[in-house]
């Protein structure tokens, strides 16, 4: 893999910290551009972020978030230096990214690929018209639709484009009072941080709830075709918000297994019109195969990248800047060993003691051990993502080395709340 050209700039529509931490040193000083919203600067307190990271020229202020604002940019961004690449920083940044890609000729997921993949609606009209296995489902406005579709049996009750689990919700059963609480729920869910205090538009759906393990690929595509890809074993808290409790990779699949969830990609790929990019698409293996739960346009969280780069000795971080950037990559097609990640847990409350963290460190195979919380604070229970303490990651030589690792890390980390 290559870094930008110092002349070149590469512009992130979204502001990541992870992202510009792991590529910091890696490409020129002060060659990566950061677009994001005013709101979002403001309650993130960026305004000084140029000054964190050597890479980071500077932060644009410009609305990208259910807006074409940031393409209004495309003039003033290159009107010194050239733009390299594109990158979505961000899951609400994903059609803006391939926007502002179109408009400067560069490479990127397309813009009808990329308004697919943040309208799970709209994601399951285009890819079950391609072929690729879905639920059942539809668009759903208010509690009388739950309750319709529900029909008294299980069902999962979402909003279409927003991330990080927040608003889905498991139901068990179905009756009026369950599917007002739903709608009430979903349609309230809110993310401060994360979203402009502008108005924006929700969408909803309800889905037929499926049984089976969860797994995640990642695929990284040049051109419409897959390049490298990962096939991730997921778990997940039981009760009624699916929040990911840990990863690991790649997962341990039988040979049909594998060429299942590989077609099901191809399929995904082929069926949104997907150009240039990544992808992180979530599955549930039933009795009839891969079906779809949903997909990102963006590196996934979770420290998915950090995972894989420590099982494939990959760095899928600057290996996208070149994709998008229309340069040749070279990728691994196996993994060098297994890596796993699991969240770390409290009881709601307010956080007492915070104990074990080196003797977890100290473990075989463990190489980040990282609590969130301190004394004071509070811990909620899991409702999203955002609502977790802290994580651990291992690696092994086998799938079975790795899981029993990061356990035993897991398990020596004690969070005491009153």
């Amino acid at each position: 893999m290559t870094s930008p050209a110092s002349d070149a700039q590469v512009v992130f529509v979204g502001y990541n910290a992870a992202y510009l931490r792991a590529i910091d040193g890696s490409v020129p000083s002060g060659s990566v551009v950061v677009i994001e919203e005013p709101d979002i600067i403001r309650k993130r307190e960026l305004h000084d972020a140029a000054g964190r990271f050597d890479c980071l020229d500077r932060i644009v202020p410009a609305s990208y978030q259910q807006s074409a604002g940031a393409l209004d940019l495309a003039a003033e961004l290159t009107a010194t230096r050239p733009v390299a690449a594109v990158v979505p920083g961000l899951e609400y940044a994903v059609p803006a990214t391939a926007a502002l890609a179109e408009k400067l000729g560069l490479p990127g997921a397309t813009e009808a690929a990329a308004q697919a993949l943040r309208d799970k609606v709209r994601l399951r009209e285009v890819s079950g018209a391609g072929g690729v296995r879905n639920p059942r489902w539809r668009e759903v406005h208010g509690p009388a639709d739950i309750l319709e579709f529900a029909d008294g049996g299980p069902v999962v009750v979402k909003p279409a484009n927003r991330q990080a689990s927040v608003g889905v919700q498991l139901l068990d059963s179905v009756d009026e009072a369950t599917a007002a609480e739903a709608w009430e729920r979903t349609s309230s869910a809110a993310e401060y941080e994360q979203v402009p205090d502008r108005e924006l538009a929700w969408r909803f759906l309800a889905e037929e709830r499926l049984r089976g393990p969860e797994f995640s690929v990642e695929a990284l595509v040049r051109e419409g075709e897959v390049v490298f890809e990962n096939v991730t074993a997921k778990t997940v808290v039981p009760g009624p918000y699916p929040v990911e409790q840990g990863h690991l990779l790649p997962a341990p699949l039988d040979p049909g297994t594998q060429e299942a969830f590989g077609t099901a990609i191809r399929k995904l790929v082929a069926a949104t019109g997907f150009g240039t990019g990544i992808l992180h698409a979530e599955w549930i293996l039933t009795e009839d195969g891969p079906t779809l739960v949903e997909c990102a346009g963006r590196c996934p969280g979770d420290y998915l990248v950090d995972l894989i780069d420590l099982a494939y000795g990959t760095r899928v971080r600057l290996t996208l800047i070149d994709l998008l950037a229309g340069r040749p990559v070279t990728l691994p097609r196996s993994a060098e060993r297994t890596s796993a990640i699991r969240f770390l847990a409290a009881e709601p409350g307010t956080v007492t003691a915070v104990t074990g963290l080196d003797e977890a460190e100290r473990l075989p195979g463990v190489h980040v051990a990282e609590v969130d919380v301190e004394a004071g604070q509070q811990v909620r229970a899991w409702a999203s993502s955002w609502d977790r303490a802290g994580h651990v990651i291992a690696t092994g030589p086998d799938a079975d080395t790795t899981r029993r690792r990061v356990l035993d890390a897991d398990a020596a980390i004690r969070i005491a709340t009153d």
